[in-house]
């Protein structure tokens, strides 16, 4: 640190004295040409507004006021008006000529020093947060570049407020500044410098170097736990405040200042997005982002591509060991030869809407297939997995009977399966939706039963047909806890008729 100080201090030192050096020259070289050109009386004594100019760009109203002065002197009492004849200059003429030179450096200077000041205040407002007394983040880049220039350590720190747009929209928008506020001031620091900076509303990064105090850090935490652990009182109101904090520490790698920054952010993407938490980058949770954002963009493609395929998982009948139906079940082979599990695809695809153009093309894949199996003399049901969203759009579910009337398939071969966590979504319409479905002969299932919010507690208000016991239960079945709960869950439905599926039996002792 104090080496890369002092470095910068030589070289402004030498900038300082070449500056000094161009005016000398050029002062010199302009009074040298006037007189071996014959004197003051040619025009060439206006070559010294050129440093009396710079000088005036370079130290302002008082550097030009003083070249000009000098400039006057050297080309005044002593520089003769004709070198050739001898004439001297009239005494009126070379002081008029020097008030001039000072007069113009003077104001140039002071015209220029207004310029700069205009400017100063334009780029403060561009390198201000427009809802905070704080730098922003602009400046937060030309800070970090600074002290990657000067070779120095530090760490950047994100703090995302994630529940601020709740308090600003439902208890006080003023509130939010103040909260904040008074959060950036807990968080300033003896680093010699400002190193707190604002980015919208609801994101404070810090700047914290190596040669800031020893118990900073512990300071930090300190305040962030406070401000997540307790509530704080502002205006009246008691506020609980949800902080994630990003941290990445720079050590001298070949990146960009940006790129620094985005590390701290994405850090502080880990966790449940409205639950506290400090994190440290990982550049397997950066990858993994990188990836997930490419397969957004070829999702949108797949199905135009012909990527999507479906492969059918059968049912088998423990009690006479055949198929008693299958599962459809979509897979994506993106670009010819890389599988992209459901797991990753199915929720990008929930999340940014495309799940319905998914579901369309399993449900019109399995239905055609159906069609292909009864022409060849083989009737076997087939479940068709459908999201809460679909279950409850009229458009979707008119379209799936229009869909099915064009076909030659029974409904009561087809078989919807709707998770347990999907019912809870919004249970008056889809247990509505359920029973309409019924009506018209399709077969409900409930799957991943178990884990869930509902399980037995509003089991009997559920109108299905078959219960699938989720994975999870069937790979622990070998303990006692599990496997009695496994026992009630097929009592239960066996007591009312219903049919149980058990997911992934792989071994013979599951079985």
């Amino acid at each position: 640190m104090m080496r890369s100080l002092i470095k910068r201090a030589n070289e402004k030192t030498r900038l300082v004295h070449l500056k000094i050096l161009l005016i000398i020259l050029l002062v010199v070289t302009a009074v040298y040409f006037v007189y071996f050109t014959g004197g003051t009386k040619k025009v060439y004594v206006h070559l010294l507004y050129v440093p009396i100019i710079l000088s005036s760009l370079f130290w302002g109203s008082f550097g030009g006021l003083t070249v000009g002065m000098v400039s006057g002197l050297l080309v005044g009492p002593l520089m003769p008006l004709d070198v050739s004849s001898g004439i001297m200059q009239d005494p009126v003429n070379w002081i008029s000529r020097m008030l001039a030179f000072s007069l113009i450096g003077f104001f140039t200077g002071h015209m220029l020093d207004w310029i700069n000041q205009l400017n100063r205040e334009a780029q403060d407002r561009n390198l201000s947060s427009p809802f905070y007394d704080l730098p922003n983040t602009t400046k937060l880049i030309f800070d970090i570049e600074s002290s990657i220039d000067s070779e120095e350590h530090f760490k950047i720190i994100s703090i995302k407020l994630t529940n601020l747009d709740g308090i600003e929209k439902y208890v006080d928008s003023e509130l939010v500044f103040d909260l904040v506020k008074n959060l950036a001031k807990q968080l300033e620091h003896s680093c010699g410098r400002k190193a707190v900076y604002s980015y919208g509303k609801d994101e404070l990064i810090l700047l914290v170097f190596d040669d800031c105090v020893e118990d900073y850090e512990e300071k930090i935490n300190r305040v962030l736990k406070h401000y997540s652990t307790f509530p704080i009182s502002l205006a009246g109101y008691d506020i609980r405040v949800s902080l994630k904090v990003g941290i990445y520490e720079y050590r001298g790698e070949d990146i960009s200042p940006t790129e620094i920054y985005n590390k701290a952010r994405i850090a502080h993407e880990q966790g449940e997005h409205r639950e506290s938490g400090v994190y440290y980058y990982d550049v397997s949770l950066e990858n993994k982002r990188r990836e997930m954002h490419d397969i957004t963009g070829a999702l949108l493609e797949s199905i135009r591509k012909d990527e999507l395929f479906l492969m059918y998982q059968p049912k088998i009948d423990i009690v006479n060991n055949k198929i008693s139906g299958v599962e459809a079940l979509v897979r994506w082979n993106r670009n010819g030869n890389n599988f992209i599990g459901p797991d990753m695809f199915i929720p990008i695809a929930e999340e940014i809407g495309f799940i319905k153009e998914i579901s369309k093309f399993v449900f019109e894949n399995a239905t055609t297939q159906m069609e292909m199996w009864k022409n060849r003399g083989i009737d076997i049901k087939c479940a068709i997995n459908a999201s809460a969203k679909e279950l409850i759009d009229k458009d979707f579910i008119n379209w799936g009977q229009e869909t099915i009337t064009s076909k030659n398939v029974d409904r009561s071969d087809i078989e919807i399966e709707i998770t347990e966590r999907a019912i809870a979504y919004n249970d008056k319409k889809m247990i509505k939706t359920m029973n309409y479905l019924k009506e018209r002969g399709y077969q409900i299932s409930i799957d991943d039963f178990g884990t869930g919010y509902n399980s037995l507690m509003s089991l009997g208000e559920i109108p299905f047909d078959i219960l699938k016991i989720d994975k999870y239960f069937i790979d622990r079945i070998d303990r006692i806890q599990i496997r009695e709960l496994v026992k009630l869950f097929i009592e239960y439905s066996h007591t009312f008729g219903k049919i149980v599926i058990a997911e992934g039996v792989e071994t013979e002792k599951q079985l």
